[in-house]
């Protein structure tokens, strides 16, 4: 009696020798050994090609042609340490991998932290984050599994948007910090914004009706920009020495004005040019009289010292006080923060 042996399609197809219609005994065995020997050598196949692709990876780097399971290549899974998030009750998370985008309200650290914690109305957040704990462990991350908060110093990179917050001290910075007020930071090892045909930074504002803070109150007519380098805004001191005196220097200062300080260093010009025009009148005074002396010893030159005289006081002295008096104008102008064209910034700081 004769059997039939049941062999998917996919294998079939896969190996044309073996025929999947009913035979007798010894060529189901003749089948089976050839099953065998057909699967062997697929495996054989695998694993070299395995072994070839691995080498490959190691030596040039070269991307893997057959995709082994949770490799992460061409955006499939890969296994990774991915820390849970410890929501909150009021808290909507939505997340894939390490990535996060949070609806709440004011939390910048644990359950009782910022205006969420306390209760505060009106403090609606939006934290979007990826990288939850990322630099934690030397940069190992969090272990799988781990329940974490939001992190500002430890979380790889985060856009955080808040109705009502103390953004500078959430985030860490240091200089004019604000305080009860709406907010958005921005934070990662690298931020770049770019603007095809142009980028502004504005405070204060808008130019057409009576714009209010969050809170209803008046805004600012023009708060300060800073700009800060190394989040540092304290002062650094200068050695001295015998001749030089020590000084201390602000790290944090306002910018120069560009037209401002072409004026300033034009007008600084001119009264340059006014000392060396009453220098050169008292050269050539002075050469006159040493002229009309070397002449003759004789009484009358004391007419030529008499006129050298007057023209000294009045070509040379009245003019050097005039220098003195543009120069004191010159500082007031330009180097007084009263000066109409002071040339330093009001409003915009940098270190």
């Amino acid at each position: 009696m004769t059997k039939k042996l049941f062999r998917p399609k996919e294998f079939k197809e896969e190996n044309p020798l073996i025929d999947t219609g009913a035979g007798t005994l010894e060529e189901e065995k003749g089948e089976a050994s050839a099953a065998a020997a057909w699967a062997q050598e697929q495996k054989s196949k695998f694993e070299q090609a395995n072994q070839t692709l691995n080498e490959r990876i190691k030596t040039l780097g070269e991307a893997p042609a057959v995709l082994p399971p949770n490799a992460g290549i061409n955006h499939t899974m890969v296994n990774e340490n991915i820390p849970d998030y410890m929501a909150a009750t009021n808290e909507k998370v939505i997340s894939n991998l390490n990535s996060f985008i949070v609806f709440g309200t004011d939390r910048p650290t644990s359950w009782v932290g910022g205006y969420g914690g306390k209760g505060a109305t009106g403090a609606s957040s939006i934290d979007i984050v990826v990288g939850r704990g990322s630099s934690m462990k030397g940069g190992d991350g969090a272990p799988e599994g781990d329940k974490l908060g939001p992190m500002f110093t430890a979380d790889a990179a985060r856009i955080y948007i808040s109705q009502l917050t103390d953004i500078d001290i959430n985030f860490g910075i240091e200089g004019t910090s604000l305080k009860s007020r709406s907010g958005i930071g921005i934070k990662a090892d690298g931020v770049r914004i770019i603007g095809r045909e142009g980028i502004k930074i504005v405070t204060g504002k808008a130019f057409f009706g009576n714009e209010k803070n969050t809170l209803g109150g008046t805004a600012m007519l023009a708060p300060p920009i800073e700009l800060i380098a190394g989040n540092n805004v304290g002062t650094r001191g200068i050695p001295g020495n015998k001749f030089i005196p020590t000084t201390t220097i602000n790290n944090l200062q306002p910018l120069l004005l560009g037209e401002n300080t072409t004026d300033a260093l034009l007008e600084l010009g001119d009264i340059v040019d006014e000392i060396w025009s009453a220098l050169h009148n008292l050269t050539v005074i002075q050469t006159t009289f040493n002229g009309i002396l070397g002449i003759t010893p004789l009484p009358w030159h004391v007419a030529g010292s008499i006129a050298a005289t007057s023209a000294t006081l009045t070509m040379v002295l009245n003019s050097l006080y005039q220098t003195r008096t543009n120069k004191t104008l010159w500082e007031v102008n330009h180097l007084m923060p009263y000066g109409f064209k002071y040339i330093c910034s009001r409003n915009i700081k940098g270190t």
